[in-house]
């Protein structure tokens, strides 16, 4: 699965640059240079994150933010050439998450963007109730699995393992990405532990059922779909 990032960048070439270097991070980017854009993104998608510069086409970031609400599902990032106290106060007032200089380096606005999604999806874990896909259903709270009128007893990490899945139905999930996410490894340990998991996971959730919702994609790794 690939993250999806709104990049909303006024300036055309150094959009492209930054596209091109987020890409190269594996995730998956959206390019616009206007506002319009970036309400057509969000209406029609679910980005994890928004990226803007700090002046659009036809908005500055201030104004885009004005116009969205402070209430966003999804992290928002500026990005200033000169950053001061003035603007970044302003910028945290209107509903951004963080204010970066268009000097930072990649490696550094990686990590500030993987974190303020980290953050966003433990905060979303604290407000929903529950998680749904066809019969399957999760109680967050409670903890509680069903399929269909079934109640189905998980695991501490097993209920943890399905609901990072379901969070993400119908996108695929590296097994490296799941170890980081679930595990909290911040690299591949040769484990088959996703694998010895998600036998687990099948034969609780998917077996004797006439559809399955955990798939295997080859190659790559697993999916509720």
């Amino acid at each position: 699965m690939k993250e999806k990032i709104v990049l909303a960048y006024g300036n055309k070439d150094a959009g492209k640059r930054w596209k091109n270097l987020l890409e190269s991070l594996d995730f998956h980017v959206i390019l616009t240079q206007d506002s319009e854009g970036i309400f057509e993104e969000i209406s029609h998608e679910s980005p994890e994150m928004l990226l803007m510069s700090e002046h659009l086409l036809d908005l500055s970031a201030l104004e885009v933010l004005t116009q969205l609400g402070v209430n966003q599902p999804f992290p928002i990032l500026i990005m200033k050439q000169f950053p001061n106290t003035e603007l970044t106060v302003a910028a945290f007032t209107s509903g951004a998450n963080d204010v970066v200089s268009e000097e930072i380096s990649i490696d550094e606005l990686e990590s500030r963007i993987r974190n303020l999604m980290r953050l966003f999806w433990r905060f979303a874990d604290g407000y929903m109730k529950e998680l749904q896909y066809e019969d399957l259903q999760l109680e967050l709270k409670s903890r509680k699995v069903y399929r269909g009128d079934q109640l189905i007893k998980l695991t501490p990490k097993e209920f943890d393992l399905l609901r990072y899945l379901m969070k993400r139905a119908g996108m695929v999930c590296e097994r490296e990405e799941i170890l980081q996410e679930v595990w909290g490894y911040d690299f591949s340990t040769g484990t088959n532990v996703v694998d010895v998991y998600i036998r687990h996971l099948r034969t609780k959730v998917d077996k004797g059922q006439a559809k399955k919702l955990i798939h295997t994609v080859r190659g790559k790794g697993y999916m509720v779909n």
